[in-house]
């Protein structure tokens, strides 16, 4: 359900630009090591550059590689001094051994560290019932659109959505078959996601859209073809249940991220009060 990269982002930068800086650092290692007298080694110092390249690579082919520059550069003063792998003694084949699993264990932790932290990352973002990102992720996605249409001139576009006589579900069926409708619902918006175009869950019975690079008029559709499409699986599905939808679309001044929230939610409203299920 990962839509955009920011929760990929595990310390606060860009997961690809760390990996750069990663590979960047063992070769600005082994310049060092290699006009640095032979009584010094700097062997442990490729390992935080490789660990900074596991923890931050999406891909574990870049892991792979990074290994195996990572044990090369580690022994390179064996191949520099004319030293074959026929020619390896004992000792030497033990070190390289060594070196080789230190560097995979320090690398399988940062892999282990990054999984529990993106794991962390999505429980954190994510609404426990649905699925869909959650309140908190919308604020930060709508922050995200702002800053793009103040750098980059990029539009975008927000919609709020509420479920018309959801409270009569709850009173008449139970809480049981309430969340039951919010999961059907929530299933039924991610068929509308793609890469420009995000799903919430803000709290009870009420949904956000925040559409990247979207006009007005594309935005105007998309809801009218979610109202039609929730609409007629609510009925199918035999919950008495339809939503209104009310957006805004934003190519200058967007205003603070609670500004637009209150926007879109007296759009929705106004909908909703006017008995509108389409746009």
């Amino acid at each position: 359900m990962m839509q955009m990269n920011s929760i990929d982002s595990l310390f606060g930068i860009k997961p690809k630009l760390a990996v750069q800086l990663g590979f960047i650092s063992l070769f600005l290692i082994l310049l060092i090591d290699v006009l640095s007298p032979d009584d010094y080694r700097l062997v442990l110092l490729y390992l935080f550059p490789a660990a900074i390249i596991a923890l931050n690579a999406k891909s574990m082919k870049v892991v792979i590689v990074a290994l195996i520059i990572t044990t090369l550069f580690e022994n390179y003063f064996l191949f520099r001094d004319g030293y074959y792998p026929l020619y390896f003694t004992k000792i030497e084949v033990l070190n390289i051994l060594i070196r080789f699993l230190a560097t995979l264990l320090i690398m399988w932790l940062a892999r282990s560290l990054r999984r529990s932290q993106l794991r962390v990352n999505l429980l954190a973002n994510t609404d426990s019932l649905t699925g869909l990102w959650n309140r908190r992720w919308a604020r930060i996605m709508i922050e995200q659109a702002i800053a793009g249409l103040e750098e980059r001139k990029e539009i975008f576009s927000v919609a709020m959505i509420d479920v018309n006589d959801f409270k009569k579900i709850n009173d008449i069926r139970g809480h049981l078959v309430g969340d039951q409708v919010l999961t059907k619902i929530a299933h039924t918006l991610m068929k509308f996601s793609s890469e420009k175009t995000m799903f919430f869950r803000l709290g009870g019975d009420e949904f956000l859209i925040v559409a990247s690079k979207i006009n007005e008029h594309e935005m105007n559709r998309m809801c009218s073809d979610i109202v039609k499409t929730v609409n007629q699986t609510m009925s199918d599905s035999g919950y008495p249940v339809t939503i209104s939808i009310g957006m805004a679309t934003y190519s200058d001044n967007s205003g603070t991220v609670s500004a637009i929230l209150h926007q879109v939610d007296l759009e929705m409203y106004r909908h909703k009060t006017a008995g509108k299920n389409s746009q």
